[in-house]
Formats: C-alpha cells, sequence, structure tokens
C-alpha cells in the first residue's frame, strides 16, 4: 500500500511539472510568434492555448496524461537538442536553416514523434502474438502438458468477444491440455455485459483437462452499482461457463502434476488467503508442484516449499515505457515479464491479452503464452 501511495504522490508531483513546463513552452511560442502583443495579452492568449491542452483530459484523464507525457519527453528532448545546435553554432561549424527555429518553437517535432509513438502503440496493443516455453523440471512426468497461459484481458478496452473468439479458436490448434485464466479478465470499467460476453467465449476451449480461473487485483475492484456487477454474479458467470475457480486450492492431474490457483497478493496483503505451505498442507511433494499466482510475487517461499513452475500476468510487461524499467529498478515485482529460473523454481510472467487504462502499449507486446512443461524422465 506503501507504494502505491509513494507512486501517487510521484505522478502528481510529474503531472504539475508537466503542466508548467507546458505552459511556459506555449508561453515563449506566443512570445516569438506574436512578439507584438502587451505582456498581459500575451499571458491572456497562453492561458487559452493551455487551457485548450487541458480539454482532452475531460474526456481521457489517464490516456491524456500518458500523451502528455510523451509529449514533454521529446519537447525536453527538443530543448537538449537546441542548446546544443546553439552551442555547436557559436564555433560556427555549420549554420542551421531558417525553417529549423519555428519547427522548434512549435513543437512540431514533438508533435509528430508522440503521434508516430501513438500510433505504433495502438498497433502494438491490438497485434496479438503468440509466445512459447519449454520448461524442463527436474521431477518426473508420466506426460509432457502443454499448457495455454491467458492474462489481463480487461474486457472492454481492445477486445472485442468476436476478436476473443478469434484468439480462443487460435489457441486450440496447438492443442493444450489444459488453460489458465490468470487474473482480471475484467475490471472497474468493465459492464455486466463485456464480462458476460468474455467469459462466455473464453469457457469455449475443448481441452483435456478443463479451464482454471485465478482471480486478479482488478477483478473484484467493484462495487456492483451504475449498472456494474458484483463479485457474486462474477463468480456465478465464470462457473456457468465451465470455469473452475482455484482460490487457494490444489487439483491433481493424472497423478503426477499438482495444480496450484492462489488468491490474490491484494486480498492476501488485506489478511485473506493462504501461505503456499498451508495450501501444501498433505500435498506429496515428489509430485511437480505448478502455481498460478496473478502477481508475480512471492517466488521465494514458492521455491522453499518445493514448486518447481509459477506463472502470473499483471505486469502487462510495462505496457508504458519506462514503467517496465522503473518496475524493476523499485523491486515493485519479483519479475515485470518473461521467464527466469530461481533454483528449482520456473517463473513466466505474461505481458498479457491487452492492457489497462488506455488502448496503447509501449513496452513489450499483447500475447498469449504457450507451455511445454516436461518432466525429467
Amino acid at each position: 500500500m506503501g507504494l502505491v501511495i509513494a507512486l501517487l504522490i510521484l505522478f502528481f508531483i510529474i503531472g504539475i511539472c508537466e503542466q508548467v513546463y507546458f505552459y511556459r513552452k506555449i508561453l515563449g511560442a506566443v512570445r516569438y510568434f506574436a512578439g507584438g502583443l502587451s505582456r498581459r495579452n500575451t499571458h491572456l492568449v497562453t492561458v487559452g492555448i493551455f487551457l485548450l491542452t487541458l480539454l482532452p483530459a475531460a474526456f481521457a484523464f489517464l490516456k491524456w496524461f500518458i500523451i502528455e507525457m510523451h509529449i514533454a519527453a521529446f519537447l525536453l528532448l527538443s530543448d537538449l537538442t537546441a542548446v546544443i545546435v546553439r552551442e555547436i553554432r557559436k564555433r560556427k561549424v555549420f549554420t542551421y536553416p531558417g525553417w529549423l527555429k519555428p519547427v522548434y518553437r512549435t513543437g512540431a517535432a514533438a508533435f509528430l514523434l508522440t503521434f508516430a509513438v501513438v500510433c505504433y502503440g495502438k498497433y502494438n496493443m491490438h497485434h496479438i502474438v503468440r509466445t512459447e516455453y519449454d520448461v524442463n523440471v527436474n521431477k518426473p512426468l508420466a506426460r509432457e502438458y502443454t499448457i495455454a497461459l491467458i492474462a489481463d484481458v480487461h474486457a472492454g478496452l481492445s477486445l472485442d468477444p468476436e476478436r476473443l473468439r478469434e484468439i480462443v479458436v487460435t489457441i486450440e490448434e496447438d492443442s493444450p491440455d489444459f488453460v489458465i485464466l490468470c487474473g482480471d479478465v475484467v475490471d472497474e470499467l468493465s459492464t455486466t455485459q463485456q464480462m458476460s460476453d468474455a467469459f462466455a467465449v473464453l469457457g469455449t476451449f475443448h481441452t483435456r483437462l478443463g479451464t482454471y480461473y485465478v482471480y486478479g487485483n482488478h477483478d473484484k475492484s467493484r462495487t456492483g452499482t451504475d449498472g456494474r456487477f458484483t463479485n457474486m454474479q462474477l463468480a456465478e458467470t465464470i462457473r456457468q461457463n465451465r470455469i473452475e475457480i482455484l482460490e487457494d486450492h490444489a487439483v491433481l492431474f493424472n497423478d503426477d502434476l499438482v495444480f496450484v490457483g492462489r488468491v490474490d497478493k491484494m486480498e492476501r496483503s488485506a489478511g485473506g488467503g493462504k501461505s503456499i505451505e498451508q495450501i501444501l498442507t498433505g500435498v506429496d511433494k515428489s509430485k511437480v508442484i505448478l502455481v498460478a499466482d496473478h502477481q508475480p510475487n512471492d517466488y521465494e517461499a514458492l521455491r522453499k516449499a518445493g514448486c518447481d513452475l509459477v506463472v502470473s500476468g499483471h505486469t502487462h510487461g510495462g505496457q508504458i515505457f519506462p514503467f517496465g524499467l522503473f518496475s524493476e529498478l523499485i523491486r515493485a515485482n519479483d519479475m515485470t515479464y518473461g521467464y527466469q529460473k530461481f533454483g528449482n523454481l520456473h517463473a513466466i510472467v505474461t505481458s498479457g491479452l491487452a492492457g489497462w487504462g488506455f488502448d496503447m502499449r509501449t513496452e513489450h507486446h499483447s500475447e498469449y503464452v504457450i507451455v511445454h512443461l516436461r518432466g525429467n524422465n
């Protein structure tokens, strides 16, 4: 909770600095292009233009905040470039063309670069790729298991039922033995209809061992008001579509693979849920133990408990650069994306089928994951 508060304070400070910087950039542009205005009128025009830049925030605050951050970053880059160019020009190394100064003053390059980044981010969000991992654990398995891993659909953001159905059909070409839905299929903004449509599609998988669900931190973040669904309605919908919910519960496959679904870390932090040792009480640890946990945390406890593979989502691979790098820097999670090994524990974190808050991603792609799990025999 302390980390969340610290991040909110940081984003608030960044937002204030960003707006002050924008105002000064607009003021400089007005002075350059309308130098004949009085000081009072210069500031009035600047305030008017500044307020116009805030209008989009009234309709899409989070998305506009991200776009403004990119504009600010490219404006800062152009300011740095201008300083370097001025220093070089003092030494009379070259003379820059006359049109370059108006381009700099208007921030045109920054806006064009931001437009290109947004277009790339939109494409990257909607272009879903297949990611495959081969995991060889140090315990025997009677056969190889093919597992499909899906996380972070965030129904209603970027995937409609038709597109989700196409993904289900594509995944079935890999003939998975079972499917893990690793949380956040819905979030605070998903409507009842979007929730119902998403699980109706995800319940159509035809697998040998079934489809399983673990809750994420956004799934239960709702009040049941304003036409949205309650947590009870969510659970009923999931089960009606032949999807089994695992909350600190283990199931045994073919007498050689133990599959554990955990309660989300947010709920555990609030005093709910069990430790991994409590969940595995009475479980034969000579069998391969697979854990699904929405948030990639608690790896050391999993390793000590004898778990072999943990799969997670939650991070979106950072979603917007450089948030993923920042997350790794402050160790917000044990992993941000990909595959790593911690002793005998294999860990996979997927970037997810979609993202949260805004339908663009500039750090990592959208994906579903196919895992080939093999024993040492």
